[in-house]
């Protein structure tokens, strides 16, 4: 692994030995990845390297073989009397756009449009947005730029009935469709597995979605009647606007509010694993066998070596936001 840690114009290419207890992170309800460690700065050892390593300093992460993991800023460090160590902190760039309110009017543009006209504004490097064909219109004010981007992406999931997932590749935002297509590692007992859970819940559960129109009249209902012969009628309502149908969204609604199943793993390390993406896990004990879809990822370096905890679903569901008002 290595670690650098830019601060001014000196560059510290060696901090990776230098570093303890290091954790990269990421979940897809939050729009920055992060990286943590314990860095060695004790100025009383002579064996020790002065290192800067200050609030605002870059700090770049890359795999054994050289493959970018990480880059972003310090965004806060703790010293002590009474460690030779500092705690630090860092987030990707994704701290821009949850950190940053935007005013942003969208009529009849694709989120991929409006969302490249945003960060351009706002002078964030773009890469690969997922094409969705799909126009749509929203008015935003004064909401952070995290919202905004995926409010757009959630409307346009409404109608493609595609998942997306908004994040940082190296320094610039990416939004990909969530595929199962790309090959998954494969977790299993008596190999990489370590440790395993699964939980079922029915706390956030919907089995029938009621349309109505702009006046307040039902339309229609889209209902699971399967579901609510087994957990009781659990009913959310929409409003379809004149001269759409709402019938694409009421179907997302019932298929993100179905019977919850969390899976938590913790298994040896692999840089490959981490939100977004599908892993597969063989686990007899628990029922469980076929693909899964990483909802968090927590990739731990320490004396005792490296492994990953992931928390997983069945179900292929993006993170949606519905910030902004309708357009007039």
């Amino acid at each position: 692994m290595k670690l650098t840690i830019t601060s001014g114009r000196t560059t510290v290419e060696n901090a990776w030995g230098l570093s303890s207890q290091v954790t990269w992170s990421g979940d897809k309800r939050r729009a920055a990845r992060t990286l943590s460690y314990r860095l060695a700065v004790s100025q009383l050892d002579p064996n020790l390297p002065a290192v800067e390593c200050p609030v605002g300093a870059a700090v770049g992460f890359w795999d054994d073989d050289g493959s970018p993991l990480f880059s972003g800023t310090v965004v806060s460090r703790t010293l002590s009397d009474s460690s030779p160590a500092a705690q630090v902190t860092a987030h990707d760039r994704g701290m821009y756009l949850s950190g940053n309110d935007g005013t942003l009017k969208v009529r009849q543009e694709t989120p991929e449009t409006a969302v490249r006209r945003l960060c351009q504004e706002y002078g964030i490097p773009v890469g690969e947005l997922a094409a969705t064909g799909v126009p749509v219109s929203r008015k935003f004010s004064g909401v952070d730029l995290w919202s905004i981007v995926t409010t757009l992406y959630t409307l346009a999931s409404q109608q493609t009935g595609k998942q997306y997932l908004a994040r940082f590749e190296w320094d610039a935002l990416t939004v990909r469709e969530r595929s199962d297509r790309e090959p998954s590692l494969v977790i299993r007992p008596k190999s990489n597995l370590l440790t395993s859970s699964t939980t079922e819940s029915i706390e956030k559960m919907v089995n029938s979605v009621g349309i109505y129109d702009q006046d307040g009249t039902r339309l229609r209902t889209v209902r699971d009647q399967e579901a609510v012969d087994l957990y009781g009628l659990l009913e959310q309502h929409i409003t379809q606007r004149q001269g759409e149908d709402a019938g694409a969204e009421a179907d997302a609604l019932l298929r993100e509010g179905g019977l919850a199943q969390t899976v938590t793993v913790s298994c040896a390390g692999h840089t490959a694993l981490t939100t977004g993406k599908t892993v597969v896990v063989r686990q007899s004990a628990t029922g469980l066998s076929g693909i899964c879809w990483i909802e968090s990822d927590k990739h731990m370096w320490d004396r005792g070596g490296y492994t990953t905890q992931l928390t997983l679903s069945l179900r292929n569901v993006m993170y949606t936001s519905q910030s902004g008002g309708e357009l007039t």
